[in-house]
């Protein structure tokens, strides 16, 4: 079977700790024929860690030389219109990392690409393909906790991440951090949720970074059908990625670091209830720990990357739909416009004494 032949664009962590690890993963299907990043040295250093052979400091350069049939896109949000677009033209296939873009117009341009040019283009929704939400939104398609009535998301990351770190390019992106962790949590919601018709947003900030707006985030997403509570924290010494769907007949929940899902269907609240209530849910979690460490004895990851990367490449070898069509990351885009505008709308300009913040 011929390899389909790759380029990676971007050699920050991403595209270093992900994309490309995970491409290797698929050396059967693909091989990677070029790094290309504007700081030529970062390029270098990335292709003679992963042994790829060749390396550019120009997009140009690396389509005109390299005969490819995927480009991966790992740049900074700003630069996926231009980079996708140029490369659809070149006849390329097309993945990008999320959010697939900072306006609908954007993705629109790109979509309008992709059908102009028969190109694939699909956007990384990862923690869409982690096991425990795959389990999940199977569980609500068959009815295991009755109709859905609602969910909530809550995500803490470490300060040190993001927040600490006056240059990091998050700061730059509209609505400031959100912009690069809230299209998780959208697209999460947007699994489950039909039509976005409103949303409702609340920040704050806590710690004392001059160049942060805000760090705290509060956003409830109304659907047609349910709503979506998310709690977004950049603040903390801890990490914590969890997803609670709510039943009719029950509640599922999801620790995404753990990769646990568990299953409760606790009927009233006597004591007999309890009990077997706690068992069972004692029961799942040892479950879950001793699957997940037969899944690590095998050699298997849990990445949601791995499994929606190895879909793309599938997809084009046997024409088929992509993993996660570019109609999904715009629709995830316009819900983090209307996040951005309420933001903007409800409070404006942060700027006191020496701080000069721009509007959101």
């Amino acid at each position: 079977m011929t390899k389909l032949k790759a380029g990676v664009i971007g050699c920050g962590f991403v595209a270093q700790r992900r994309h490309i690890p995970s491409f290797l993963r698929l050396k059967r299907y693909v091989s990677i024929r070029a790094t290309c990043d504007l700081n030529l040295d970062l390029a270098k250093e990335v292709a003679k860690k992963f042994g790829i052979l060749h390396v550019y400091s120009s997009l140009s350069d690396m389509l005109s030389k390299e005969n490819l049939d995927i480009v991966d896109v790992c740049t900074s949000p700003h630069a996926h219109t231009s980079v996708a677009v140029k490369s659809m033209e070149s006849g390329c296939h097309v993945l990008l990392e999320k959010p697939m873009a900072l306006k609908v117009s954007d993705c629109d341009n790109m979509i309008q690409a992709s059908r102009r040019y028969g190109a694939k283009l699909s956007v990384v929704h990862n923690q869409r393909f982690y096991p425990p939400f795959l389990k999940a939104q199977e569980l609500v398609k068959n009815g295991a906790i009755g109709k859905l009535t609602g969910m909530r998301i809550l995500s803490l990351t470490h300060k040190d991440e993001y927040m600490a770190h006056e240059n990091h390019w998050v700061h730059r992106l509209p609505g400031g951090v959100i912009g690069e962790t809230g299209p998780h949590a959208i697209y999460m919601s947007l699994a489950f949720l039909k039509n976005v018709r409103n949303v409702y947003v609340s920040a704050k900030k806590i710690l004392k970074y001059p160049w942060v707006s805000y760090d705290n985030y509060r956003i409830e997403l109304e659907g047609e059908n349910v709503n979506s509570s998310i709690i977004i924290s950049h603040a903390n010494d801890c990490a914590v990625e969890d997803v609670d769907l709510f039943g009719t007949e029950g509640i599922i929940k999801m620790d995404l670091q753990s990769m646990l899902l568990t299953l409760y269907k606790r009927r009233d609240l006597n004591l007999a209830s309890l009990a077997i209530s706690s068992l069972n849910t004692a029961r799942q979690i040892i479950k879950g720990v001793a699957s997940n460490a037969f899944r690590v004895m095998l050699g298997k990851t849990f990445l949601g990357h791995d499994l929606m990367i190895k879909k793309f490449i599938v997809s084009i070898l046997n024409d088929q739909p992509v993993p996660v069509p570019p109609e999904e990351g715009r629709e995830t885009i316009r819900v983090m416009e209307m996040i951005v505008n309420q933001l903007k709308n409800k409070y404006g300009c942060l700027g006191s004494g020496k701080e000069t913040r721009p509007c959101l």
